[in-house]
């Protein structure tokens, strides 16, 4: 991405290179990165209209919500044990360092099980067809579009999806988009599907993504079905006193919709033998 020249010099510790022309470019490559640039671009572009009084405001909030959250912090690292105690009664918390130990790859498990379906056939639900936006519709995904696969690098492919949220989800009239990775599994038999999420039209909905990991492989050659895990983490740009609550409700909603669209998956499935 090339900013216009004289633009963005608040983050030129973040650029790639800089033009003859002064311009700053910036190279978003890294998918498990991708939530750092969308905030960089977000960044950019609100701050594209404010004054030198509002920006110093904003610096100065954030440095207390800092000094805030490190104090809520070492509080919480004494109640820990009973947080997790009251939390694991409700939602499921596996927590899962899904590779390098990034602090981007520790995710949640959201869904686990087996579905009496074929991979290629779970895969039908990231194809963009007629099919794919009927089960998303039915999980409560209105207006639902999404633009075509196209070849991110070397089997990696990429998409972009929006739609609506519908009210039996959230009272707000929230939108959201989002941006899909798929790549095979190392050994081939399964998919792996990553996703960033952002929310529009909710309380602050600025203040954190939503990421998805899917991943599917064939459970056996003698038997019809695929084995799915979900896992997620909500990503988390700023500190907000409500934070824990709002992560609850997430999970919470997130659930539903992935039985709701599983469900629904293996009906279709069904309806076609």
């Amino acid at each position: 991405m090339t900013l216009k020249s004289g633009k963005g010099f608040d983050a030129k510790h973040g650029a790639k290179t800089q033009d003859a022309e002064g311009r700053l470019k910036f190279h978003f490559q890294s998918f498990v990165s991708f939530s750092m640039a969308l905030r960089l671009i977000m960044a950019l572009w609100k701050a594209r209209a404010l004054s030198p009084e509002e920006k110093a405001r904003i610096v100065e909030e954030e440095s207390k919500a800092k000094n805030l959250q490190m104090s809520d912090e070492d509080s919480m690292d004494k109640n820990l044990h009973v947080d997790d105690e009251t939390e694991g009664k409700n939602i499921q918390s596996e927590e899962t360092d899904l590779s390098t130990g990034d602090d981007d790859l520790t995710m949640s498990i959201a869904y686990s099980s087996v579905l009496s379906i074929p991979t290629d056939f779970f895969m039908e639900l990231f194809s963009g067809n007629e099919l794919d936006r009927r089960v998303m519709e039915r999980a409560g995904c209105l207006n639902y579009s999404c633009s075509p696969w196209e070849s991110e690098k070397t089997d990696v492919y990429q998409r972009q999806l929006y739609y609506k949220i519908d009210k039996w989800i959230s009272r707000y009239k929230a939108e959201v988009t989002s941006t899909q990775q798929k790549s095979r599994l190392p050994d081939k038999n399964g998919w792996l599907i990553e996703e960033v999420l952002t929310f529009h039209g909710v309380p602050l909905g600025d203040y954190f993504n939503l990421h998805h990991r899917y991943q599917v492989e064939d459970v056996s050659s003698r038997t019809t079905g695929c084995n799915v895990q979900v896992y997620f983490r909500v990503q988390w740009s700023k500190y907000i006193k409500h934070q824990k609550r709002i992560t609850k409700n997430i999970t919470s909603n997130l659930q539903e919709q992935l039985l709701i669209m599983f469900s629904a998956l293996e009906k279709e499935y069904l309806s076609e033998q």
